[in-house]
């Protein structure tokens, strides 16, 4: 049997059980290992995505965009996987908060097999933006410092680890919650490699000195407004400011005066790690993401250090783990972690 999650017309989650589907010419039956609760999906949910999700049980769509999985079996045509592969979606919009799916096999990509599902999954909308803010954004030079809001993601603790493999320091900036919160965020931050961790009230006097102590070529901004303004006025000259999101709110104003471009130089520019992806042919994107699973693999990259908050995928319950997952993503209440439904 397979287990599915559709939204329908109004936006409300459903469960659906079925039975295990059979691949068709040029598709492969894949289970479903490991799907991560992303901010894209959220905002899938709320209708506020142009991407569509591209499969429908019963006429609703079956939600869920990224994750990892294994061919179970390849139907008529299918040359480019075989039984126990490993692969992802290679678009948005596959369905994969789902226990098994049939799809064309040209939605998804091989990757090395990791030694943990959970990493996989992460690879696009974590691994992939770090990598690529790091290497692609501005020629980094070892000794310089990068700044970076929304401290405690997925992607800014990638951002650190790829930055400290150039020799690149990065400074953490957290939400402001009681001291021995903050403290014990600090300490995890600290020892994947952060060179230092503030709060967004702690910041806020820290910016003259860090101004005069090191060299910050790159700020990046997932929070906008206030936060985004700190930031950018942390900045040494001729610096990079790059903006990934609006997790402040979209009412915010980022303060921007005429010596900033001027008189200091500074570069602003917007980030989507989709289109870093789709610039590479999908040879290359297969060699970089093998890449990745190689540094993992090899335990020169990490899981996150403050830790994935894990739901298991149970058919029996009615999806209900998977719905309380999402409200949670939904609240983004203060030290929740990027959940990811396991399957069994």
């Amino acid at each position: 049997m397979s287990t599915i999650i559709t939204q329908a017309p109004d936006r409300t989650l459903r469960c659906h059980s079925s039975e295990t589907p059979s691949p068709g010419e040029g598709e492969v039956l894949v289970k479903i290992l490991a799907s991560p609760v992303n901010q894209l999906d959220l905002l899938v949910l709320a209708g506020k995505y142009p991407v569509q999700p591209k499969h429908k049980y019963n006429g609703e769509s079956i939600v869920g965009y990224d994750g990892v999985g294994e061919v179970i079996a390849c139907g008529a045509g299918v040359t480019s996987l075989a039984p126990g592969d490993s692969v992802i979606p290679s678009q948005f919009g596959v369905g994969t908060w789902r226990s098994q799916a049939a799809v064309k096999a040209t939605m998804l990509q091989k990757i090395s097999t990791p030694k943990a599902a959970e990493f996989a999954c992460l690879l696009r909308m974590a691994v992939g933006p770090g990598y690529f803010l790091v290497e692609e954004i501005r020629n980094l030079k070892p000794g310089e410092f990068i700044i970076q809001n929304a401290g405690t993601s997925a992607v800014a603790q990638y951002v650190t680890q790829f930055a400290n493999r150039r020799g690149v320091g990065v400074i953490h900036v957290i939400r402001d919650r009681p001291d021995a919160d903050a403290d014990a965020v600090k300490k995890a931050l600290l020892s994947l490699g952060a060179a230092e961790v503030f709060t967004e009230s702690e910041i806020v006097d820290k910016v003259a000195t860090l101004k005069q102590s090191k060299r910050i070529t790159l700020a990046l901004d997932s929070v906008y407004g206030a936060s985004g303004s700190t930031i950018l006025a942390a900045l040494s000259d001729e610096g990079t400011f790059v903006h990934m999101g609006f997790l402040g709110g979209v009412n915010g104003k980022l303060q921007l005066g005429p010596q900033d471009l001027f008189g200091r130089r500074l570069t602003l520019r917007g980030f989507r790690g989709s289109a870093h992806m789709a610039a590479r042919t999908p040879e290359e994107q297969g060699k970089l993401l093998d890449f990745w699973v190689d540094l993992f693999n090899k335990d020169q990259l990490k899981l996150p250090a403050l830790g994935l908050s894990f739901v298991d995928w149970k058919p029996t319950d009615g999806g209900q783990a998977v719905f309380d997952a999402v409200k949670r993503a939904q609240e983004a209440k203060l030290g929740q972690r990027k959940q990811v439904l396991i399957f069994k």
